[in-house]
């Protein structure tokens, strides 16, 4: 079992990385700015000095396996470059365990559980199951600033029209709907796919709303011949080199990669990087990784190229940890694995944010922050005289990198689940269980030893917050598919879908 001095090695190993500001404690201090690349052009500012605004999602990717903490099992050095010129949080969390709720979070700003988008969508039913239309999206906030608006790649906020993209703010879109799909044709020349105890179906052209579609008609534009990462980046970097030019309109890109999702699908070269990896399935998931963080610095590329780095914020996160069933996930590491329940690997994930023209690098920063900060945070920037909108949630990152707040309270849950954390202190309940636990992070991140008969107290406290958060929720908006007893990386626990 972890301890706390392994894990503050862990974050410190970071320093290695060439990330200013980095303290033993976890804790960011301010540091001078790192030099960056000069730009190939120079054009004027977005409008009104209001910051262009880049959000990458990745998809199950686990906290574990980037190489921005100090770990070096799985390199993404892309990913590190938008550390290194801001803040990488390690306390960073979604608003769910699961990939459409998640979403949901990031997308409005608010725990979606507050307007009922309880549980996952599921790509077989849940009819009338979406973002709902009265809750307004961070593109839609940003319309009347005067941005141009695109999204790129997964979707998952719901298949009927009312919920899709063009309808929630955004100019543009490419990508597809449904909560998965595959990357590739698998007799394309120069593709490993490598199946997985747990394979859902055969990887076959993509049908339904499976398939990509592009604009406001939701045309076809499928082309199972390319890797869909390099699509995904194709059209993000389109979308930057378009937009560099208008002086008069910043932008909102969301660029929200399907991978390190099933399936395993991946190019040979990317394969081929990693031969020490001898497990085929753990070795094509890291591969994808790769070929995600290189599409990352694609987008990075661009920015510098046009001058437009400076002042563009750039968020990095995963919606959210690991699926364990697969047996790709990190089984060295607590927050390997996790995806549908709420322990740190469920929650808990990479979470960067680089702004060089409004935030120095801060190294890493051990305040727990929450992707709810998103929307908050960009809209700050955009328009800091204006008061934030009373429902979000959320607080901004800029803010909080500069002054940490280690004891901020955070609630999570999917009923019959739920979770809180302040401090070092985190409470599990299960309501069906009836049971609950108590951890201290610090002294045991991998949530083994309940300190609920030690420290009455501190469960108390958190099980009201969490009674509190509850008792606010309105009903699902659709079903609880089921719950199930789940083992994550040697630890019981439940899973919630």
């Amino acid at each position: 079992m972890m301890h706390r001095a392994l894990v503050s090695a862990m974050l410190a190993g970071t320093c290695l990385l060439g990330l200013s500001g980095c303290t033993t404690n976890t804790v960011s201090t301010h540091t001078a700015s790192a030099q960056r690349p000069a730009a190939a052009q120079r054009p004027a500012a977005a409008a009104a000095g209001r910051p262009n605004v880049v959000v990458i999602l990745a998809d199950d990717l686990d906290w574990a396996d980037v190489s921005t903490y100090g770990r070096a099992d799985v390199p993404t050095p892309n990913i590190d470059r938008i550390a290194k010129t801001g803040v990488a949080f390690s306390s960073g969390y979604v608003t769910a365990s699961v990939c459409a709720v998640s979403r949901a979070g990031l997308l409005t700003g608010r725990m979606p559980q507050r307007f009922g988008f309880t549980y996952n969508i599921n790509d077989e039913g849940d009819e009338g199951a979406g973002l709902p239309v009265d809750q307004k999206t961070l593109a839609e906030r940003l319309k009347p600033l005067g941005y141009r608006t695109a999204a790129f790649g997964k979707w998952h906020q719901g298949a009927e029209r009312q919920f899709y993209p063009t309808e929630r703010g955004f100019d543009e879109f490419f990508g597809f709907i449904a909560g998965e799909t595959n990357y590739v044709d698998p007799k394309t020349p120069g593709i490993v796919t490598t199946p997985t105890k747990a394979d859902k179906y055969p990887i076959t052209p993509r049908t339904g709303h499976h398939a990509m579609v592009e604009g406001p008609e939701a045309r076809p534009a499928d082309d199972f011949t390319r890797y869909l990462t390099d699509q995904i980046t194709d059209r993000a970097v389109d979308f930057i080199d378009r937009s560099a030019g208008d002086r008069d309109h910043p932008f909102f890109t969301y660029v929200a990669y399907n991978a390190p999702h099933w399936p395993l699908q991946v190019p040979q070269a990317y394969y081929d990087r990693f031969p020490q990896v001898k497990d085929p399935v753990r070795r094509t998931y890291i591969a994808m990784i790769a070929a995600m963080d290189d599409g990352i610095g694609r987008i990075l590329d661009s920015l510098e190229s046009r001058g437009l780095r400076d002042n563009t914020i750039v968020v990095f996160l995963s919606d959210n940890g690991c699926p364990t069933r697969f047996g790709f996930c990190n089984p060295d590491h607590p927050w390997g694995s996790g995806k549908f329940t709420y322990l740190e690997g469920g929650v808990r994930v990479p979470f960067v944010l680089s702004w060089p023209a409004g935030l120095k690098p801060q190294g890493i920063s051990d305040s727990p922050v929450s992707s709810v900060d998103i929307a908050a945070t960009v809209l700050h920037a955009a328009s800091p005289r204006s008061p934030l909108p009373a429902e979000l949630d959320g607080r901004d990152l800029v803010e909080t990198a500069r002054h940490p707040d280690p004891d901020r309270l955070l609630v999570w849950g999917q009923e019959p689940v739920y979770a809180a954390r302040r401090g070092a202190r985190k409470l599990w309940v299960s309501h069906d269980w009836k049971t609950s636990h108590l951890y201290d992070l610090n002294r045991d991140p991998a949530e083994m030893n309940d300190l609920s008969a030690a420290d009455p107290a501190g469960a108390a406290d958190l099980s009201a917050e969490i009674e509190r958060f509850r008792a606010g929720l309105p009903d699902p908006r659709w079903k609880l598919h089921f719950t199930r007893k789940t083992t994550v990386n040697g630890r019981e626990t439940e899973w919630v879908y």
